[in-house]
């Protein structure tokens, strides 16, 4: 069976277990659009291993999210363990691991990201690495946001916005590919966040960095902006957050 043919397959089964649910439409619409973004990660079946790529990519999300995922995803296996499609029941873990304090205090070396092909993949690190953007700001920048000559960049952020330094490979990596047609987004189309966190993954796998994600990037910027003595409120800042209160653990060792 085709990785489309079983995707299809399945969707027609969450259409099959959502009809089973007495929940209202808006919660039956939450459900369809975990499930169906679970059906999209899976390389054409389901064990073990595919159920732990899912679980990486879950770590892009609040942990409120992550535990609606794995709920309604858990609630579907058990669907589909009971109707005969699946010869062993599978389950995604309750909660999603915590990294240890070390791990998320602890910079990396990072450089073969600046080495690899150019692409989304590679300039959408750089954007997070280099600047702390959130993959959803990466997808709604436009040209016209982004000033080389006097290098900095507007992000946009509900009402407010905020003007960030750019400098450095993610500079050049812009010069490289603007031309005098450049314009409307950055990323020439509207995608999905899920789009860009396959990309993400995508690069920094062929990085030699498969366990790098978005998040991880993220962190990254942060400790990075503590070693040059950036203060929490000005950090807090730069992020786009309404206080430091979140960073507090990165001030505290």
């Amino acid at each position: 069976m085709t990785i489309s043919s079983f995707q299809k397959q399945l969707t027609t089964q969450i259409t099959n277990f959502l009809a089973r649910k007495t929940i209202s439409d808006s919660s039956k619409q939450a459900y369809a659009y975990d499930l169906k973004q679970f059906v999209n990660c899976l390389p054409g079946r389901v064990d073990q291993t595919s159920l732990k790529l899912y679980e990486n990519q879950l770590k892009e999300w609040k942990p409120s999210v992550q535990k609606r995922k794995r709920s309604a995803v858990n609630q579907f296996l058990l669907y589909l363990y009971q109707k005969g499609e699946l010869e062993e029941f599978f389950k995604l873990s309750e909660t999603a691991p915590l990294p240890s304090q070390q791990e998320e205090l602890e910079i990396f070396d990072l450089s073969s990201l600046y080495e690899g092909q150019e692409g989304p993949g590679k300039l959408a690190c750089l954007f997070i690495l280099e600047l702390g953007l959130l993959p959803s700001e990466i997808l709604e920048l436009k040209w016209e946001d982004i000033d080389l000559d006097f290098g900095v960049v507007t992000v946009a952020k509900g009402s407010t916005k905020r003007v960030l330094r750019l400098d450095g490979a993610l500079k050049e990596l812009l010069f490289g590919i603007k031309n005098d047609n450049s314009q409307g987004l950055i990323l020439s189309k509207a995608f999905t966040r899920q789009w860009l966190y396959k990309q993400i993954q995508s690069y920094v796998g062929g990085c030699g960095l498969s366990g790098v994600t978005a998040q991880v990037l993220r962190q990254q910027y942060i400790l990075r902006q503590i070693e040059k003595g950036t203060g929490a409120f000005e950090l807090a800042r730069l992020l786009g957050l309404k206080s430091p209160v979140t960073l507090e653990k990165y001030y505290k060792t």
